[in-house]
């Protein structure tokens, strides 16, 4: 087991978007792990905005991601903290538990909102 990190997507309003917001927030979530002494960080994300801040699809690295190992998963993106903290390593990764919320729990805590329409957009995994 490797001492990684994984960050979701980042996600900025419309609105607010192209002001530099994401790659703060993205900067941020990337050194907070590397000072809690992760050597890569993992994500489901678009390359062509994540690999502008570094990261590659992981399975050019040698991982899989566990949940789609025949797929060479293009959204699976890697970055590493520690240059070659990745070397000569193969393996998949797995989401962790705390992922994986059950439907009921979901409607539970949107309770504490007020009432929003909910909506698919193009783009999102489902």
């Amino acid at each position: 087991m490797l001492k990684s990190s994984v960050t979701p997507p980042i996600s900025v309003r419309p609105d607010m978007q192209h002001k530099g917001l994401g790659k703060m927030l993205l900067d941020y979530a990337l050194e907070r792990a590397r000072q809690m002494g992760a050597g890569c960080i993992a994500m489901c994300g678009n390359i062509q905005f994540y690999g502008k801040c570094g990261f590659v699809t992981a399975t050019s690295k040698g991982i899989r991601y566990a949940d789609d190992p025949d797929s060479d998963a293009p959204y699976f993106l890697i970055r590493e903290l520690t240059p070659g903290f990745l070397d000569g390593v193969s393996g998949s990764y797995r989401d962790p538990a705390p992922y994986f919320v059950s439907e009921a729990d979901v409607e539970e805590f949107d309770k504490q909102f007020p009432p929003k329409e909910k909506k698919v957009l193009p783009g999102q995994l489902g």
